[in-house]
């Protein structure tokens, strides 16, 4: 069976699938980093909070772009890509995120360093 002879729709999917693995793989490194930055936060808040303080705006342009490189990372890597028959929408993957940041925000709560904020 020759490209010609397989029907359109085909042809349209094949084409229509970036490879995206180097990203889904960022987006994971980007959720460990937000981690292991919070808990070191954490733990020995010395190391990493006393730069903040140069940072306009501290926690809330940390938790920006940390949260949205996350996000962004996140919706290119994985919007657009099948489960089944079905496709995962930006919305999805964006609800996803949401779900994540919130847990790690609730998850300060317990923490002794840190404050709980949304």
């Amino acid at each position: 069976m020759q490209a010609g002879d397989r029907p359109l729709a085909a042809q349209a999917r094949e084409f229509a699938k970036p490879p995206r693995r180097g990203f889904a793989w960022a987006s994971g490194v980007w959720l460990f980093v937000i981690v292991a930055l919070s808990a070191t936060a954490s733990v020995r808040p010395e190391l990493l909070l006393q730069w903040t303080r140069h940072l306009p705006g501290r926690d809330k342009t940390g938790h920006f772009l940390l949260m949205g490189g996350f996000a962004a990372m996140s919706v290119i890597a994985f919007a657009g890509r099948r489960i089944g028959a079905r496709c995962i929408s930006a919305a999805a993957v964006l609800a996803a995120v949401i779900a994540v940041v919130v847990l790690e925000e609730c998850v300060q709560l317990w923490l002794p360093h840190r404050t709980f904020s949304l």
